[in-house]
């Protein structure tokens, strides 16, 4: 796999294609930032951070990283769509970069190490992450244990939350992840059980809140705010209203209300 084949099948903005193709580092450097990113992410991390235009050398460097990693795609008989529909992720975190900081680029260099390191797939409309849970959880009468490895999703920006293709990817995650039981686990704004005051009862979003037992909320984050108007600010009035969602998250916000995250899981049915 070559930069302009990722490219092309990851869709990369042709601005920020051409970033890559102009790039100037010697084969030996490339070689050094690959070692150091495997040995110890966080020492990578805080050495490109000292580089002058360093969001453009995260973008080459992700890019190039993942163009490696296809082969070991290809060893474990992991198709083409897979991998082009995982790495597409360069391609969101691209052009968010590009909205919030003015410049092609990626500032997001923590999530995307996960794709590099073969943690992270998308199966469809969603992505899935194998990791051990944090602790014991009773829902429902049933008890996920600690330190199971359940299944962590994750919904990357650009698509609507179609029931139908919510389910094809939990399908696909059951067969792709044949060796690990299949209980899911979502932490998101998605699943704030608030959202069902700001949205419509029909509304995608509020579909997929179902396909999830919620046990806990977190009234304080603010993740909703920073998805729904990209920048959080402490003067709600100042939001955007260019969407619906915008115009009744900021009633809801302005009226004294809080949007925060919901933790859900999904189990099987029993029987």
């Amino acid at each position: 796999m070559n930069l302009k084949q990722l490219c092309e099948g990851i869709k990369l903005d042709p601005d920020a294609r051409q970033i890559l193709y102009d790039y100037q580092m010697d084969e030996p450097q490339y070689q050094a930032c690959k070692k150091q990113f495997y040995a110890n992410r966080y020492a990578f991390f805080e050495k490109v951070k000292q580089t002058a235009g360093y969001r453009q050398l995260f973008l080459y460097l992700y890019a190039r990283f993942a163009a490696d990693v296809h082969e070991e795609y290809r060893l474990r008989g992991i198709d083409d769509e897979i991998y082009f529909d995982t790495f597409s992720d360069i391609q969101i975190w691209c052009l968010t970069c590009k909205r919030d900081y003015g410049e092609y680029g990626i500032e997001e260099y923590h999530w995307l190490q996960e794709h590099i390191q073969l943690r992270l797939f998308r199966l469809g409309r969603l992505q899935f992450q194998p990791s051990a849970l944090e602790r014991t959880l009773e829902v429902d009468g049933r008890t996920v244990f600690k330190n199971q490895i359940v299944l962590n999703v994750h919904i990357p920006s650009g698509e609507s939350l179609e029931s139908r293709s919510v389910e094809e990817s939990f399908e696909r995650a059951r067969s792709f992840f044949r060796g690990i039981t299949p209980v899911f686990t979502c932490h998101s704004w998605l699943l704030y059980p608030g959202l069902s005051e700001v949205l419509p009862q029909g509304s995608n979003i509020l579909q997929f809140q179902k396909e999830f037992i919620i046990y806990e909320t977190d009234c304080e984050s603010n993740q909703a705010e920073q998805r729904i108007f990209n920048q959080p600010r402490s003067d709600r009035s100042q939001y955007e209203e260019h969407t619906t969602l915008q115009r009744s998250a900021k009633a809801y916000l302005l009226a004294g209300n809080k949007l925060g995250n919901g933790s859900g899981i999904k189990m099987n049915p029993i029987g």
